[in-house]
């Protein structure tokens, strides 16, 4: 496939700060190299649940896993985990929609859960709370529908009175008038539970002429956009059908939407037919059920959808951020606990080596800008065979470019024809290839980059120290990794980045605990990476480690980079992709 693959900006931008040595702001003489080069050593030992994780929970009587950078994270592992506890009686999904996906093996087998808990493997109660958005179709062909098939029970799985997300929200997604990276219709639906219109699950309860008065009020902005952008249905369908044949994201029924004639009676019939089936899920005042769980002594957790930077809350990314607050602090109000009276502990999840992001906006920890992918029509890993094999001679060659001030000189990587890449994007290209990194909701492949301990810095202040790294065992790949310990600016033009009130200019550097600016800011920046040696020789993947046993000397030293540059607390990391791959650490 002859794609361009330049990142022009991206590069200018490393080009213009290889000169960088100072730190501007410290108070004493500091080189830029010396804190690039600084060393952190620490020790960990192979612990247990028992006594790692088990701790936490007894202290606490609400347990959230939250996702600690733009989702994806791994979280399905830790919240498993969580749910096995004794105490631990109710799993719950308390909002956002079908846009987040969760990954979890069970028996051998993947499934994939965008709604349903992740803990529904558990046999605990499972709910999905009132602040969520399902399209009742796609949760019941993608997500019960295979449970069903393969004959696991969901009995114990609750639904609230979720507010619906119809075929119209997702064209109007389409239609570009939102973030649509995901195509699951998110900022529509939000759109409509903020104007109050539309309807929750409750109202398929009610009369015909009243669901049919609703829909008729909430599509009006649907019939006025179809307008404005000068299309129809039918050109509508022959734009999904060509995009379908590279990636399925409009699904069948938002298809047979369009090909309606009227398409109130279609999308009420059918949702009612799914709704009213025998095989949807029990209903259930979900937060009243958290409610009389904490009443009762129980514990509760709280599994959190995407992540804290993803949040449409948190400022730095707004722009680019799914459409509901995603923060710990979001699931904690959309649970509606008393926070007075439970404690709450926050388990955040992080990923490394090859942390990734899917979706635009800004992201310096990534190896490229986040576009690079979009603008020249990848939607699939698939679209990237035959590019970029060689992960282990271009990883060496990434890793020997950065330099000793920790900006990446951007060389060139030929490979087997002859063709050239910037060694930054064949890192991105090969990386996401080695380590299957794609949406679960969208399958596009995932921009990838390194652990961003400015990123978590901000994260740990606010969600608290817990920590658990996923796919550590990536490094088994590596014979080196990196680490994102700041941000440099590089402001190559006349215009001026201000963030709130601050300007930001030419080198610069953004370190952890430092604000971290708004993405007009972000997007001038380019990651400082302090380079370690991998563990290739001494592979975590699959290994047991027996409790008291110490965790390789490269592994201790990447763990405790994090811990000293974060003010982490990391109490667990990812050894395999299976559901109990998880070692506990002293």
């Amino acid at each position: 496939m002859k794609t361009n693959f330049q990142d022009e900006k991206y590069i200018k931008r490393m080009l213009d700060l290889q000169n960088i040595e100072t730190i501007p702001g410290l108070h004493q003489k500091n080189s830029h190299e010396s804190f690039v080069s600084r060393v952190c050593s620490g020790d960990y030992y192979a612990g247990s649940e028992n006594n790692i994780l088990y701790p936490i929970i007894e202290n606490n009587d609400v347990i959230v896993v939250a996702g600690a950078f733009f989702g994806d994270e791994g979280k399905g592992k830790t919240v498993d985990a969580v749910a096995e506890h004794h105490d631990v009686k109710l799993i719950a999904r308390v909002n956002s929609g079908e846009n987040a996906g969760h990954t979890v093996y069970y028996n051998g087998k993947k499934y994939i859960f965008h709604l349903a808990p992740s803990g529904i493997f558990s046999g605990k109660i499972n709910a999905i709370g009132p602040n969520c958005v399902m399209d009742i179709v796609s949760f019941m062909d993608n997500e019960i529908k295979p449970l069903a098939e393969d004959k696991i029970s969901y009995s114990n799985l609750f639904v609230g009175n979720v507010n619906l997300v119809f075929p119209h929200h997702k064209i109007i997604d389409a239609l570009g008038q939102a973030n649509s990276s995901t195509l699951k219709g998110m900022s529509p639906i939000h759109s409509s539970k903020v104007r109050k219109k539309g309807l929750r699950l409750d109202d398929l309860c009610a009369s015909y002429n009243h669901q049919a008065k609703l829909l008729e009020t909430d599509m009006k902005i649907y019939n006025a956009l179809m307008k404005y952008h000068q299309t129809d249905e039918g050109l509508l369908i022959e734009r999904f059908t060509e995009q379908n044949k590279v990636n399925k994201v409009i699904p069948d029924h938002v298809m047979n939407f369009l090909k309606a004639k009227d398409k109130v009676t279609y999308t009420l019939d059918l949702y009612n037919d799914y709704f009213h089936s025998k095989t949807f899920p029990k209903r259930e005042n979900v937060n009243w059920l958290i409610e009389k769980t904490l009443e009762h002594g129980n514990k509760v957790l709280l599994e959190g959808p995407q992540s804290y930077f993803l949040s449409n809350m948190v400022s730095t990314h707004w722009r680019s951020s799914t459409s509901a607050d995603t923060t710990a602090a979001g699931v904690m109000a959309a649970a509606e606990y008393n926070l007075t009276k439970y404690k709450t502990a926050v388990i955040n999840v992080h990923k490394t080596p090859a942390s990734s992001r899917i979706g635009l906006g800004a992201n310096p920890a990534g190896y490229v800008s986040q576009d690079i992918f979009s603008k020249n029509g990848i939607c699939t890993l698939e679209q990237l065979a035959g590019i970029c094999e060689d992960y282990e001679k271009i990883e060496e060659q990434f890793f020997a470019s950065v330099g000793k001030n920790g900006i990446l000189n951007p060389t060139t990587y030929y490979d087997k024809e002859g063709n050239t890449y910037p060694i930054s994007v064949a890192m991105a290209i090969a990386s996401a290839k080695q380590f299957n990194e794609h949406g679960a909701t969208t399958l596009k492949p995932r921009i990838t980059g390194m652990f961003d301990c400015v990123a978590h810095s901000k994260v740990n202040k606010v969600q608290g120290p817990y920590l658990t790294i996923s796919a550590l065992d990536r490094g088994d790949f590596s014979n080196k990794v990196g680490l994102v310990i700041a941000y440099a600016v590089s402001n190559m033009g006349n215009e001026k980045l201000i963030s709130n009130g601050r300007q930001y200019n030419h080198g610069d550097l953004i370190m952890p605990g430092n604000p971290i600016p708004n993405e007009n800011v972000l997007h001038s920046c380019v990651p400082v990476i302090k380079v370690m040696d991998g563990w290739k020789d001494t592979p975590l993947g699959k290994r047991s480690f027996a409790k008291g046993e110490k965790l390789p000397n490269n592994v201790n030293k990447f763990l405790s980079e994090i811990e000293s540059r974060t003010g982490a607390e990391i109490i667990s990391i990812g050894n395999s992709p299976e559901r109990y791959g998880l070692i506990y650490l002293n």
